[in-house]
């Protein structure tokens, strides 16, 4: 099997656990975990723990998809283009320069969520800043936006690919 193949099977490995990770948890745990009756408390130590977790796989589903991005596209990519071929190129350049931003702004956006939002929950599931039912709500609606801003992005890098 060719490296590049096995590249490109873990990069879209590590999309599906990115972009269902976020699909999941922003549709579905997230909006249950909001409305559901329990006490601050518990619904702080339920998105700590989550969080904790989700953001571990997260961080290195990313850092095997910007590992692996180059190393399935370049060769076979450039081989397909021959001779007089330019305006196809240049076309290939601007959708991966595209995508390349797309995955720059997800690059900004997940750190943003970890160290912004979600260490204030897991910070407050350890009692080290003081339980604040107001503060869990917006931060949890902070996270919500952030994700379906990061869902599409993700969407929009996942068509791009289809153009590469």
């Amino acid at each position: 099997m060719h490296i590049g193949t096995v590249a490109y099977w873990i990069h879209l490995l590590a999309m599906v656990v990115v972009l269902g990770g976020y699909t999941f948890l922003s549709l579905f745990w997230w909006p249950v975990l909001m409305q559901a009756e329990i006490e601050v408390r518990t619904q702080v130590r339920l998105a700590g723990r989550t969080l904790r977790r989700f953001f571990t796989a997260v961080v290195l589903a990313l850092t095997l998809q910007i590992l692996t991005g180059g190393l399935y596209l370049l060769p076979p990519a450039y081989r397909a283009f021959g001779a007089g071929q330019e305006a196809a190129l240049a076309a290939f350049h601007r959708a991966l320069l595209l995508k390349l931003g797309v995955v720059f702004l997800v690059l900004i956006l997940v750190p943003m969520q970890l160290f912004g939002m979600a260490f204030r929950l897991t910070r407050m599931d350890a009692g080290i800043y003081p339980l604040d039912a107001q503060a869990v709500a917006r931060i949890g609606q902070r996270l919500q936006v952030v994700s379906y801003l990061i869902i599409v992005l993700l969407t929009l890098a996942v068509i791009l690919s289809t153009q590469l």
